[in-house]
C-alpha cells in the first residue's frame, strides 16, 4: 500500500481538520500548554498518515493507523476541554462531527489493510 500519501481521502480530511483548528486556537489566550495539545494531537493525524504511507510492512502500517485513531480520541478530548471555555455549541459540533467522520475513516482504512494480510 505504499503510496503517496497526499492522494488519500482521509490525509486531505485530517490536513483540512488541523489547519482548522490551527487557525481557530492559534490565537487563544490562555494555557499554552492546552492549546498546544489541540493543535498537536489534530496535527499529528496527519503527520502520521504521511509517514504510514511510507511502510511496506501491512503490520506497521496497521499500527501507525492505530496512532492516528488515538490522536483522534486526544482531539475530541481536547474539543470536550474546550467546549463552554472557547468553543460555543455549535462550533464544538462542527469540530467533532469532522473528528468522528476522520476516525471512521481510518477504522476503514485500517480494516482494508488487516483484510491484505
Amino acid at each position: 500500500m505504499t503510496q503517496n500519501f497526499k492522494n488519500l481521502k482521509v490525509y486531505q480530511d485530517a490536513l483540512s481538520l488541523s489547519r482548522a483548528i490551527y487557525i481557530r486556537f492559534k490565537d487563544v489566550k490562555g494555557s499554552l500548554r492546552t492549546k498546544e495539545q489541540i493543535i498537536s494531537s489534530a496535527s499529528s493525524i496527519g503527520a502520521n498518515l504521511a509517514e504510514m504511507a511510507s511502510m511496506s510492512s501491512k503490520p506497521q502500517q496497521k499500527q501507525k493507523l492505530t496512532v492516528c485513531i488515538g490522536e483522534c480520541n486526544e482531539t475530541e478530548h481536547w474539543l470536550e476541554f474546550y467546549k463552554g471555555i472557547e468553543l460555543k455549541d455549535e462550533e464544538y459540533n462542527e469540530y467533532l462531527g469532522r473528528v468522528v467522520n476522520l476516525r471512521k475513516g481510518l477504522f476503514n482504512l485500517k480494516k482494508a489493510i488487516e483484510s491484505e494480510i
